[in-house]
């Protein structure tokens, strides 16, 4: 007796899909794209903007966005006309707080065919105080490591000091004591060792600190962050498998959501950046992230990186300046569509000079709003006594000049 098997397609239940919707980390709302009336929202949503579920779906996406600077409708109109759109914009919560937010949007056709867009929001301001945490954490555990080599030193200087001093004991004492001085010697020598003992294990119990710290740190990363955006990936990956219509959009998006994780992955290894820029200088320092920021995205990189100026500066303006770069360079990936990037960096006169440009899309300077990355970088160039300039038209790309003047960075030195 021959015997029939029948296959079985598995599916996802669109409970599933409702479920994996509503308790994403990420907040999202769908609208029709007819009148922008929002239809379903997430609890993640609810939750930022300060509505319940049941009032924030009686609202229309005008009420949940300023419309100061056209923002909003530049979105749709791009939305409209790629499918999906993503850049910065200021929503309105429900006491009526202004909170600027990265969004991505995209259209698609649900049942009875009719036009939808979700929209996920991100907090940017949450971004910025993750990136505060980050650098007060590099602090810390620079102190910490200060504090292991200072007590290392200690621990040398009293060992010398004690041996020094009973050579010089031993040298004054007359013969007939010479035995009570070799007790005395190996009394001394004890007590010595407990206390290098001592200081050793207080230097291992800060190193061990130190790991916690640095684990700690990127555990939290991890789930704030490079989770959500995994999460973000997912959801869009869900919708691509149900909506054969608008499929490519959707594995475009969960492509970005992915390859931004994979940024934010990689951006903390590099964290700690302080040990390679001791090892290696602020140049070497540039040149390897600028090698790992090529394998990640298709854009052009070059530089002209005089390494001499790297004498004349000190530990901390090294890393400010390569914070300014990281920041740039994030904004022109992010923003620019450049395809060529160059980075300059030298010295005239009394005057040290970092000059990045692109031939990306430009701005006008008068009309752009700051964001968070620029105002980043005009607070650390402002820490510095140091002037951040910006030169750049609409489809002209962009020239962002740094100045810190070459005798406050010298005076600066650790």
């Amino acid at each position: 007796m021959r015997l029939k098997f029948r296959k079985f397609k598995r599916t996802v239940s669109p409970r599933l899909h409702q479920q994996a919707f509503d308790h994403s980390l990420l907040p999202n709302i769908i609208t029709r794209t007819s009148d922008g009336k929002i239809i379903e929202a997430n609890n993640s949503a609810s939750k930022l903007l300060g509505y319940s579920k049941r009032l924030l779906l009686t609202k229309n996406i005008r009420d949940i966005f300023t419309s100061v600077g056209n923002g909003l409708k530049h979105m749709l109109k791009a939305r409209r006309k790629a499918g999906h759109a993503s850049g910065d914009l200021t929503i309105i919560k429900k006491d009526g707080t202004e909170l600027d937010c990265q969004f991505t949007s995209a259209e698609f056709t649900g049942e009875n065919d009719i036009q939808k867009a979700i929209t996920t929001l991100v907090d940017s301001s949450e971004s910025a105080r993750r990136q505060e945490n980050i650098d007060i954490k590099n602090e810390e555990r620079q102190a910490v490591e200060t504090s292991i080599m200072q007590s290392r030193a200690d621990a040398t200087q009293i060992r010398l000091d004690d041996l020094e001093y009973k050579l010089d004991k031993e040298r004054t004492e007359n013969e007939e004591f010479h035995s009570s001085s070799v007790l005395q010697k190996i009394v001394l020598e004890t007590q010595l060792e407990e206390e290098i003992r001592l200081k050793e294990i207080q230097i291992t119990d800060a190193i061990a600190e130190a790991k916690e710290l640095e684990r700690s740190g990127i555990g939290k990363e991890l789930h704030d962050n490079v989770n959500q955006l995994l999460a973000a990936s997912r959801l869009y990956l869900d919708m691509a498998r149900k909506q054969k219509l608008n499929r490519e959009q959707y594995f475009t998006k969960a492509s970005e959501y992915t390859l931004t994780a994979i940024e934010e992955i990689r951006k903390l290894t590099k964290r700690w950046v302080n040990d390679e820029l001791l090892n290696l200088g602020l140049c070497d320092a540039i040149q390897n992230s600028i090698v790992d920021l090529m394998e990640v995205y298709p854009v052009a990189i070059t530089c002209n990186l005089h390494k001499e100026i790297q004498a004349g500066i000190g530990a901390k303006l090294s890393l400010n300046l390569f914070r300014i770069v990281q920041e740039l360079l994030n904004n022109i990936i992010k923003h620019a569509q450049a395809s060529a990037i160059k980075i300059v960096l030298f010295q005239d006169s009394n005057t040290i000079i970092l000059i990045i440009s692109d031939n990306g899309l430009g701005f006008d300077i008068n009309k752009k709003r700051e964001g968070i990355g620029i105002a980043n970088i005009k607070s650390r160039s402002d820490s510095y006594n140091g002037k951040t300039q910006f030169i750049s038209e609409p489809g002209k790309g962009c020239n962002v000049i740094v100045t810190f003047p070459f005798e406050f960075s010298h005076t600066n030195n650790p």
